[in-house]
C-alpha cells in the first residue's frame, strides 16, 4: 500500500493484460541473478534456483534440484526443504502470484479502494425530492427530528437502523397518533444519545459540575415519580434497551433496572453500572438540594435507595438475523408500554419471556415505519 492507502500492483512493461509476459516461452532469457534480484536476494545467500516456465496451462512438473524450487502449473515459489508442504493462500493463483513479482523496470498501476468508487446515486443530479427535509413532529418543536429521503434508506431490507430513524419513532411513540399515546403520563423515553452521556460521567474529573449540566436532559421531569424510564443503548453496531421501573409507594422494594437485548450481545453488567450510577447521582442531588416536593417512594426505601436498586437481564424474543436489533428495541418499547401495569411489581416480570411475541412482529416494523415516513413526506 502506498501513502494514500491505494493498493499498488507492479505490472511488467512487457506484460499482457492478464499480467503474464507477452513473450512467455521456455527460454525467455531470465537468469538466476534476475530471479533473485526480483526478490532482493544476493547471489551469496546460497539459495539454489532452477528457472522454469511460468506460462499457464502447463501440467505440474517436479523439479529435481534439492527441493529448493518447484513449478506448479506455472506458479513458481522457493522453499528451503522439499519435504515442507506448499502453503498456498486461499484465492492465490499463478496469475496473481506473477503480479506480485517486482522486476526492475516496471509500470505502476494504482488501484483505488473499492469504497472510493462513486455510487450510481452519487452521480445522479440531486432532485428537489431528494433535497427535501421535514421536521417531526414540527419545525417549532424543541426536540424536532430533521429527516431527509436519505434517512429512509436504512429501512431497506438487511439494513441497520440509524439514530435519526430510531429517534423519529421514539418521538412518534410519544405523539398523539401512537397506540400508546393514552399512556403518556406513566413513562418517559430518552433518545439514542442519552446513554452515551451517562457513560461519560465516570471519566469526568468534575463529576458534580458535569451532572448538573446533564440534568437539563430531564428538566421538568421527576425521574423518581415516573413509573417507567426507557432509553436505547448503542454500542458495537448493536441496539439494546434499558427500562427503569420505579416502585409504588407501598412497596418495600427499590427501583428495578431491566436490560432487554435481542442478541444477548451487550454486557448487561456494564450497562447496569452506568444506569445505577445515574440513579445514585440523581438521588444524591435531590437529597442535598431538598427539591423533592413529595417522596415518590416509601420513606424507608428512599433513605437507603442506593442499596435497594435491583438489576435484571430479561429474556425476550430474539431476532433471527443480524440487522433487526433497532426494530426489536422500538418494538420492545411499544409492546411494554401497551402491556405494563401502572407500577411494575416483581411478579409482573412474568409478562416477559422468549414467547412474549413472535419475532416477525418486530421485523414488520420496518415496513410500517417506511410507509409512515413516505406519508409524512407526501403531506
Amino acid at each position: 500500500q502506498d501513502g494514500n492507502r491505494g493498493e499498488r500492483m507492479i505490472q511488467s512493461s512487457c506484460a499482457e493484460p492478464s499480467g503474464l509476459s507477452s513473450k512467455c516461452n521456455e527460454n525467455h532469457g531470465v537468469t538466476k541473478s534476475d530471479f533473485l534480484s526480483a526478490f532482493e536476494v544476493d547471489d551469496e545467500a546460497g539459495i539454489d534456483v532452477e528457472i522454469t516456465s511460468i506460462c499457464p496451462g502447463k501440467t505440474k512438473t517436479p523439479v529435481e534440484n534439492k527441493g529448493k524450487s518447484y513449478e506448479d502449473n506455472g506458479d513458481i515459489r522457493t522453499r528451503e526443504n522439499a519435504s515442507t508442504p506448499s502453503r498456498k493462500r486461499k484465492g492465490d493463483d499463478s496469475v496473481n502470484f506473477s503480479m506480485r513479482l517486482r522486476p526492475r523496470k516496471a509500470q505502476e498501476v494504482v488501484l483505488l479502494d473499492a469504497d472510493a468508487h462513486h455510487s450510481e446515486s452519487a452521480e445522479k443530479p440531486t432532485t428537489k425530492r431528494d433535497a427535501m427535509k421535514i421536521y417531526y413532529p414540527s419545525s417549532e418543536h424543541s426536540n424536532s427530528i430533521e429527516l431527509s429521503h436519505d434517512d429512509i434508506k436504512c429501512l431497506e431490507p438487511e439494513s441497520l437502523l440509524s439514530s435519526t430513524i430510531m429517534n423519529f419513532y421514539i418521538m412518534y411513540l410519544q405523539g398523539p397518533m401512537s397506540s400508546i399515546s393514552t399512556q403518556r403520563g406513566k413513562y418517559h423515553i430518552f433518545n439514542t444519545y442519552f446513554f452515551k452521556k451517562l457513560e461519560a460521567l465516570k471519566s469526568k474529573v468534575d463529576k458534580p459540575s458535569y451532572f448538573l449540566n446533564l440534568r437539563r436532559w430531564w428538566k421538568g421531569i421527576d425521574i423518581f415519580q415516573k413509573p417507567y424510564i426507557l432509553f436505547p443503548v448503542h454500542a458495537d453496531t448493536h441496539w439494546s434497551l434499558v427500562i427503569i421501573c420505579m416502585p409504588a409507594k407501598e412497596d418495600q422494594s427499590g427501583p428495578i433496572i431491566l436490560h432487554l437485548d435481542s442478541l444477548k450481545f451487550h454486557n448487561s453488567r456494564l450497562i447496569f453500572s452506568v444506569v445505577e450510577r445515574f440513579l445514585k447521582q440523581e438521588w444524591n442531588y435531590l437529597k442535598e438540594n431538598g427539591s423533592l416536593a413529595e417522596c415518590p417512594i416509601r420513606e424507608t426505601v428512599w433513605k437507603k435507595l442506593p442499596h435497594k436498586i435491583e438489576k435484571k437481564p430479561i429474556a425476550v424474543p430474539q431476532q433471527e438475523n443480524e440487522f433487526d436489533c433497532g426494530l426489536f428495541v422500538l418494538y420492545y418499547m411499544q409492546r411494554f408500554i401497551e402491556e405494563a401495569p401502572e407500577r411494575l411489581h416483581k411478579k409482573d416480570l412474568s409478562m416477559f419471556g422468549k414467547t412474549w411475541f413472535q419475532p416477525e412482529e418486530a421485523s414488520a416494523l420496518r415496513k410500517k415505519m417506511k410507509t409512515l415516513l413516505h406519508q409524512l413526506f407526501e403531506e
